[in-house]
């Protein structure tokens, strides 16, 4: 089957992690169609990436009948509504993460894309990096023992000039609470969520504390997170926007060893067991970042695999950051409720 896409969106994260040529152009795939709130806007992407068509409307990309899938790359307050489009029309569909700001409108979409017999899948892109799925591999082998403990890190700086709120559309809606979700958790947080629960499986209680220290915007620059998962291991992990010293570091304990990567795009993973220490080095990511995103979904029409990252795995996700900010409020720990009941 040649996946034929159509992409709902055109802005920032199509230009720097999810070109069409870099990404979407690729054996069994091509992109036939965008779709932006702007006609004039549409057509200027459309030229400039060699995309045949160009729409003003998502109802209009949707019932293109060359289109066969759907890259929605929008806000994320517009995630549920552009992905719903899209299935309704029997599309199937990538979603950009997080799935969704509620768990309740996550899962509404999981629904709808299997009563509709389509693949809804979620580009959680650092599940592909080498270095992460050695760490897996390893964490996975028995290797460390029992596994115990896991510790993440993820440090950047993001606070853009008030100013800018109202000249450059994506910080404005990075910024507003209603459109974005949340701040640094939910943006940046999420990712490292992900590869948590794509180590460990099911989380059963969560806490988490959120501060604001430079950030004049309504969303939190700083998150701490404890996760406590069905398989016992506790996962602590701390997300900062507000700190100068950039740091993404992810870790695994277990009663024999430990796994760890200092740097989680980089290539390089030290392993200790026992006593005895050694380091290992992998391939590096690809230099298109949803690449090979693309590659597994194309891969996952075709034959009889789920995505790597599916949607009802963003679902836990998009759970997570909701049930901690959440617990951050009313400052409790919360048991994580099964999903998809019923």
């Amino acid at each position: 089957m040649e996946v034929r896409w159509g992409f709902i969106g055109g802005g920032n994260v199509t230009e720097l992690k999810a070109s069409p040529a870099g990404a979407f152009t690729q054996e069994d795939s091509r992109v036939v169609a965008v779709a932006r709130s702007d006609l004039g806007r549409a057509q200027a992407y459309a030229q400039a990436n060699g995309i045949a068509r160009a729409y003003d409307s998502v109802e209009a990309l949707c019932a293109d009948p060359e289109v066969n899938a759907v890259y929605v790359c929008t806000p994320h307050h517009l995630h549920q509504e552009h992905t719903l489009a899209a299935i309704r029309a029997r599309k199937h569909v990538v979603c950009e993460k997080p799935l969704a700001i509620r768990t309740a409108d996550g899962e509404a979409m999981v629904r709808a894309a299997e009563q509709a017999g389509v693949v809804l899948a979620c580009p959680y892109y650092r599940r592909f990096y080498p270095v992460v799925e050695k760490l897996r591999e390893i964490a996975r082998s028995g290797a460390l023992g029992t596994l115990t403990s896991a510790q993440v890190v993820s440090h950047s700086y993001f606070v853009p000039p008030p100013e800018e709120a109202t000249t450059d559309r994506r910080t404005h809606w990075r910024t507003t609470l209603e459109t974005a979700g949340g701040g640094a958790l939910n943006e940046n947080g999420s990712h490292r969520l992900d590869l948590l629960g794509w180590l460990f499986g099911e989380a059963r209680a969560i806490t988490a504390m959120t501060d604001r220290f430079e950030a004049w915007y309504a969303g939190e620059d700083q998150a701490s997170v404890t996760i406590r998962f069905a398989n016992r291991v506790i996962a602590q992990f701390d997300q900062s926007w507000c700190n100068r010293g950039a740091r993404d570091s992810f870790a695994v304990t277990g009663t024999d060893g430990e796994v760890s990567i200092e740097d989680i795009e980089g290539t390089r993973l030290q392993l200790r067991i026992g006593s005895s220490q050694g380091t290992i080095e992998v391939s590096p990511r690809s230099a298109s970042t949803h690449r090979p995103v693309i590659t597994d979904f194309v891969r996952a029409l075709n034959g009889d695999h789920r995505p790597r990252c599916s949607g009802a795995e963003a679902l836990r996700t998009s759970q997570l950051v909701e049930l901690a900010y959440v617990a951050a409020q009313e400052q409790r720990t919360i048991d994580v409720p099964s999903l998809l009941e019923g």
